[in-house]
């Protein structure tokens, strides 16, 4: 297959591999995810909108403003059409494994309460970072 590299089109996205873009998954992890992005692109078209991520949060026991909702899209909302394409999903959490998320992000609840334990993976400092936000 001679893929061309380097000219990044509009439509890149239709071509990402979690595999390569998130080393730091294991494809247990990321089959995991995937699993759990599907349960919720309830339209079936590949994004998590305002809608679906608002059910989701309320699934998981952890409900959302519409505020909290659009700003937990605004965080890993990477082309701004204001809904998450999977590779956004796990931008998620990776970056809750990387501490990267604010201790109110709705996006730290989500990847708490989605029972995908990043931690378990190995993940950098992931483990220590999700029991130092219990024990808070």
């Amino acid at each position: 297959g001679a893929m061309g590299s380097g000219t990044a089109r509009p439509g890149r996205s239709k071509v990402f591999n979690p595999y390569t873009e998130f080393p730091e998954f294991s494809r247990r992890l990321l089959k995991d995810l995937e699993k759990m992005f599907k349960t919720y692109d309830a339209g079936r078209d590949g994004f998590i909108d305002l809608m679906e991520l608002k059910l989701m949060m309320e699934k998981l026991g952890a409900p959302q403003t519409h505020l909290g909702l659009k700003s937990m899209i605004k965080e890993v909302d990477e082309d701004f059409d204001g809904k998450l394409s999977f590779r956004e999903f796990l931008l998620i959490f990776h970056k809750a494994a990387a501490g990267e998320l604010q201790e109110d992000s709705g996006l730290l609840a989500l990847a708490k309460f989605s029972e995908i334990d990043v931690a378990l993976e190995g993940v950098r400092g992931a483990k220590n970072f999700f029991e130092a936000k219990a024990q808070a």
